[in-house]
């Protein structure tokens, strides 16, 4: 498989993985700067009481971002194999596939969550204000989800087949786009949380426009015919095969919606409002090092998949070393500069609010610490992952994103109970890189990693 710029199978790895890296980490970052947009023209319109709606609102867009990820990566995957082994059909086919199953899934939970909504907002422990805007937000922003997921699975296959630049433009432009309508109907019209819901779900629209030219022009292999996509889909043969790939992305996203569920539950009940909008402001910055390292994942998957399935094994070793080195050297950058400026982030969105202000800078200094790590358990998850091997990659997943941090969360409040809380994160991440670094071990000495990584 080969773009005007770039073929997979002979490229040098370096100028491969920038083919991927600089499209996948604009985007991210552009998509980094809109969230914290997003939360800056709440803060300022809303209130405080608007972060923390959002941060209660966060775990159900986790979800609907788990299984579009799930889908989109998981056949993204398998079709970059399937051209690595030269059948074209085989990757259409599983393109088609993942649309069906993924707008019939999405369609499902939507309306649940419309029907359910309330009670779901009650079970965080949500009540007065903030509960009822985070209803508002939600009861937009759900109408909008079914776009939203399939806009996610639209960009996977998109980049994966030989176009990153678009998705980095439908994403940046969708970026753009959202902050604007925050503006306008945030502060210049007072629509509150909704009308940030609504910008948000218009952006997406967008997005998905633009995504959609990649095969009106016919700019890679795949093709979107409406008419033959059930014909292509085959009833969903390979829905299994592509959510067992996926999986590990899966529990990337649905345990971080799970640990929001744990934080918002812990912090508001057992210590207030205060450390729940200190909690949700730090999320929004951490978004910052999570999307630099998932940029970095996105830049190696294609590569890594395309050449494990061509048998290319030494280009795939080649890749995680690169990834790798790029995705920690991020991470120290991030801690740094969190560290030096993280009262300054925190006055930014707060304003006047000087104790709230002290209390999200020392959450943000805690997250932020454990940047590096969060690089190499993503970027070996992603190995794994695009190696056709999703229990070494889902474990991990599972592992950092949400058991390690709920055994944090129990035990370092005991321990250090003013700060003990905040130092979850970094534990969890810790101690996956240590399972990180024995299963790669494991997989070189049972050579369930390709031969040539033995010799590295």
């Amino acid at each position: 498989m080969s773009t005007a710029s770039i073929d997979l199978r002979t490229s040098p790895i370096p100028r491969a993985f920038l083919h991927y890296l600089l499209p996948a980490l604009s985007g991210m970052l552009i998509k980094s700067v809109f969230i914290l947009g997003d939360a800056f023209f709440i803060g300022i319109g809303v209130g405080a009481d608007g972060l923390g709606a959002i941060a209660l609102a966060m775990p159900g867009f986790s979800l609907f971002t788990a299984l579009a990820m799930m889908v989109g990566i998981g056949g993204a995957a398998l079709m970059s194999m399937e051209f690595g082994r030269g059948r074209v059909a085989q990757g259409q086919a599983l393109f088609s596939q993942s649309l069906l199953l993924t707008a019939a899934v999405v369609s499902v939970v939507v309306m649940a969550g419309l029907v359910w909504l309330e009670d779901l907002l009650a079970w965080q422990g949500a009540s007065g204000n903030i509960a009822v805007l985070a209803a508002d937000y939600l009861r937009v922003l759900l109408k909008f989800n079914v776009v939203y997921a399939l806009t996610w699975v639209l960009s996977c296959f998109v980049r994966n087949d030989g176009n990153p630049r678009l998705a980095m433009l439908a994403m940046s432009a969708g970026a753009i786009f959202n902050l604007a309508l925050d503006y306008l109907f945030v502060i210049r019209w007072g629509w509150g949380v909704s009308g940030a819901a609504l910008a948000t779900g218009l952006a997406q629209v967008l997005m998905a426009g633009m995504l959609l030219s990649h095969f009106v022009r016919a700019k890679g292999q795949l093709r979107m015919d409406v008419k033959d996509i059930f014909q292509q889909a085959r009833g969903l043969g390979r829905s299994k095969e592509i959510i067992s790939i996926g999986m590990p992305t899966f529990f990337i996203e649905v345990t971080a919606a799970m640990t929001i569920l744990l934080f918002n539950f812990v912090l508001l009940h057992h210590y207030g409002n205060a450390h729940l909008v200190a909690y949700g402001l730090t999320g929004k910055v951490g978004t910052f090092a999570l999307f630099s390292m998932l940029g970095v994942g996105q830049a190696c998957q294609p590569i890594i998949s395309f050449n494990h399935g061509a048998k290319q094994s030494a280009r795939v070793w080649a890749t995680y070393r690169l990834g790798l080195l790029s995705a920690m050297g991020a991470g120290v950058g991030f801690a740094v500069l969190v560290w030096v400026f993280a009262d300054s982030l925190a006055e930014l969105y707060l304003g006047a609010q000087r104790d709230q202000a002290e209390l999200a800078a020392t959450a943000m200094r805690f997250y932020f610490l454990a940047a590096p790590l969060m690089g190499l358990n993503l970027v070996t998850a992603t190995l794994f992952q695009a190696t056709a091997q999703p229990k070494a990659a889902s474990m991990l997943s599972l592992c950092r994103g949400f058991v390690l941090v709920v055994i944090g969360v129990l035990l370092l409040p005991r321990w250090f109970p003013v700060n003990g809380i905040w130092g979850s994160i970094l534990f969890a991440e810790a101690l996956t890189a240590m399972l990180s670094l024995a299963l790669l071990v494991r997989g070189l000495r049972r050579a369930e990693l390709p031969a040539q990584y033995q010799s590295v």
